[in-house]
């Protein structure tokens, strides 16, 4: 078992159950998240923008198709599965430059991640699954589910997450979050949060 997952996995077990602190294992999250690898690879169903300086014919919005491919004029059909808006700008340019353009200028913006979910269920107002955003938080997603409902445990959320083949299961502190005493946390696809009812 890798090593950051056995140690998430053991700081859950031991030190995540005392309510009256921070549970090691968010500590954790949050520490190495700025280590982690970007995660906004595309996929089918996939929406983002696509603009060349000067030439509006084009410029859009494109959707990666179910096989993984954006058919896109004078270059033709190419696989953006897997690639970045980075990798996409530079498959552009270069296709364009051959075929079409001099020097051409494409920009790439991600519209929204249909490919990666993130899942909200709880005392929230509207829970569900939402499309992942590149980067965003988790104060972020829960204005995606419209906030907390009344008899929210907000300090006893969950975050459930897969790390290195290991599910773990970690308590975040949202009060401290909000209130700017502790850091905040950025989500990835596939997690998990859950919101209790309080007991009060």
């Amino acid at each position: 078992m890798p090593f950051l997952a056995v140690c998430l996995l053991l700081v859950g077990l031991f030190g995540g159950c005392a309510h009256e602190r921070v549970d090691p294992a968010y500590l954790a999250l949050v520490e190495q998240q700025a280590e982690l690898p970007p995660t906004g690879e595309l996929g089918p169903g996939d929406r983002f923008l696509l603009r060349v300086y000067g030439e509006e014919a084009l410029s859009g919005e494109f959707t990666v198709g179910a096989d993984g491919t954006i058919n896109y004029p004078h270059v033709g059909r190419f696989r953006a599965e897997g690639l970045t808006c980075t990798d996409v700008e530079v498959e552009l340019t270069l296709g364009l430059g051959q075929k079409f353009l001099k020097e051409p200028n494409v920009q790439c913006t991600i519209v929204e991640y249909n490919s990666k979910r993130i899942f909200i269920f709880g005392e929230v107002r509207e829970p569900g699954t939402f499309p992942y955003k590149n980067n965003i938080s988790i104060i972020e997603a829960f204005a995606l589910a419209g906030g907390f409902n009344e008899r929210a445990s907000t300090n006893n959320t969950k975050l459930t997450r897969v790390v290195d083949g290991v599910e773990i299961q970690v308590r975040v502190p949202l009060q401290e979050i909000v209130e700017g005493r502790q850091r905040n946390l950025r989500l990835l696809p596939g997690d998990i949060i859950f919101v209790p009812e309080s007991a009060y």
